[in-house]
């Protein structure tokens, strides 16, 4: 079984839990709050946002009733998808695979990616970058989120479910290098210590950046 299917295998098998776990954590998240009412004011004019990597939509949810209301939901797993459809029937949510984006070039407004990267090598947050700079139009943000460090943890239960998945952490230098390649302006760059008893104890990384 190869990266992807790892990564779809374990969402789908994961999917009620994780939005019963995960649907009102950004009540708990000043800063990511303060990220994405930003994000939602600045792009609330500039035509379609696509939310990659939303999971049960929890992130999409925020934006849109934050004033960016033509947007729309990806997730590669389809059970994470009807989660979101289920939790929100008001917003559009679809599957999407952030390596093979399916829009034509210069087709989005603006792009958000909370973790989307983290089960990602960094060849592929490469190509995941050079196809989202691809469907962005110039000047589009992008604004996405990762784990800050330098190492892979390997995950084989999730839920008490089984699974067979990597996460990857990432130092922000490399990220920072990979997106002044792949066609992008860094527009922000933050990290911040994780929220005890409330998250994975990892650093988190957040970067703002804006197509060239």
């Amino acid at each position: 079984m190869g990266p992807q299917e790892k990564i779809l295998q374990c969402y789908n098998t994961v999917a009620e839990d994780y939005a019963t776990e995960r649907w009102d954590e950004l009540s708990r998240k000043h800063i990511d709050r303060l990220l994405l009412t930003a994000f939602a004011t600045a792009n609330k004019e500039n035509g379609l946002c696509a939310d990659f990597g939303c999971g049960p939509g929890q992130t999409t949810r925020f934006l849109y009733d934050n004033g960016l209301k033509n947007i729309v939901g990806l997730d590669l797993s389809p059970a994470m998808v009807n989660v979101a459809r289920r939790l929100s029937p008001d917003i559009n949510f679809e599957t999407g695979d952030l390596l093979n984006i399916a829009y034509p070039s210069g087709h989005l407004g603006s792009v958000l990616a909370f973790y989307a990267i983290v089960h990602f090598t960094l060849d592929e947050v490469r190509k995941c970058f050079g196809e989202i700079n691809r469907v962005l139009k110039t000047g589009g943000d992008f604004l996405f989120s990762f784990h800050v460090g330098d190492k892979i943890v390997h995950f084989d239960k999730a839920r008490d479910k089984e699974v067979d998945i990597d996460l990857f952490f990432f130092k922000t230098d490399d990220i920072v290098a990979l997106l002044n390649e792949t066609g992008f302006a860094i527009i922000d760059v933050i990290e911040r210590r994780p929220h005890e008893n409330m998250e994975y104890p990892t650093t988190r990384g957040y970067i703002w950046a804006e197509k060239k």
